[in-house]
């Protein structure tokens, strides 16, 4: 790779520029052109950010020498594509940890990560937890939840839409948890059963989904889903569990069953009960708002307003960090002025 190029994240990358940076190999795809030339579709990643890339030259000796989930040395041009960024790879590299790290690179760059404090988050489930006076459901938690802290601690929430880094699976728990805990009050609902309903709404995607450091979809995952997934790993606990209450059991397993809220996004059942309902909304609002988040974020122009080339398809508000610093600086000068 040139070395005179320093290196670059995919969030700092501009249209016409010439990067070198060490990405993730998400996917991989030969292709043929209208011509007949074999060419590389593929998609990289890092912890900025997401693109595209585009392989013309040697693809199909290319195609063998990397492979999916793993690091690639990058040297591309940053071209645009009805409105998106994209590479043009000139030269893409098999990366080994140890070889390559006096070159620059460490899996800290390229892994996506939540920026929350994983420890402190953790504490909150545990604190969670420890307001349940049901037997039942304390076991229930430990089994699916305490036992799998290694896994959680580490596991996306998703594959792309919301939540999609390591320890994003935690994040949502908690932002998820600290709404519900509150909105089971405001409502008079049974706190107990929204706290593990929570928790376990989303347990399938812990077999799912691959888990970084390539994200993907498990064999299991493809052909069932984290609905179904989560329901069987529920079912299976509760049968291992002495006495466990059949109401109870039937509300956890519906509310695995409906938190999608719809037939249409593969819900098996829509919510018939408060807490059901509650957890369908709590997890399509977080959901939503780490959505929002990401795609504001991850728009490099210029302006106050996004492009409509995101999950809203419409364009979104950016508060312009210049106007913010211009008004703190105004702020202050008006103080010392007062002073």
């Amino acid at each position: 790779m040139k070395k005179n190029i320093p290196l670059s994240t995919i969030r700092s990358f501009k249209t016409n520029q010439e990067v070198r940076a060490y990405l993730l190999l998400k996917e991989k795809h030969l292709k043929l052109t209208r011509d007949g030339k074999p060419y590389l579709d593929v998609i990289l990643s890092d912890r900025s950010g997401t693109i595209i890339g585009k392989i013309w030259e040697y693809a199909g000796e290319i195609e063998p020498m990397i492979e999916t989930g793993a690091p690639v040395g990058v040297r591309a041009i940053v071209e645009e594509y009805r409105g998106n960024r994209q590479l043009n790879i000139k030269r893409i590299v098999p990366v080994n940890e140890e070889d390559f790290s006096s070159k620059g690179f460490s899996w800290e760059l390229i892994l996506p990560k939540s920026e929350k404090n994983s420890e402190k988050l953790w504490r909150f489930i545990e604190k969670s937890i420890d307001k349940v006076n049901n037997p039942h459901i304390l076991a229930l938690l430990q089994l699916l939840i305490i036992n799998n802290q290694d896994k959680i601690l580490k596991h996306p929430a998703s594959l792309r839409l919301h939540h999609a880094t390591m320890g994003g699976f935690l994040e949502h728990m908690v932002y998820m948890l600290n709404l519900g805990i509150h909105a089971a009050k405001q409502y008079k609902l049974d706190q107990e059963l929204v706290i593990a309903g929570i928790l376990l709404h989303d347990i399938g995607k812990l077999d799912e989904l691959s888990g970084y450091p390539n994200n993907l979809y498990t064999d299991e995952g493809n052909f069932l889903g984290h609905v179904v997934m989560g329901y069987n790993m529920v079912d299976k606990a509760i049968s291992g569990l002495q006495d466990f209450p059949d109401e109870l059991a039937l509300k956890l397993k519906h509310i695995l069953l409906s938190h999608q809220g719809t037939y249409e996004n593969q819900s098996p059942k829509k919510p018939v009960f408060p807490e059901a309902l509650l957890i369908h909304y709590l997890d399509e609002l977080d959901a939503r708002m780490d959505m929002m988040k990401t795609a504001i974020n991850q728009e490099l122009d210029d302006g106050e307003w996004t492009s409509v080339k995101n999950y809203f398809r419409v364009p979104l508000y950016k508060p312009q960090k210049d106007t913010n610093e211009h008004s703190a600086k105004k702020d202050k000068t008006n103080t010392e002025k007062k002073s």
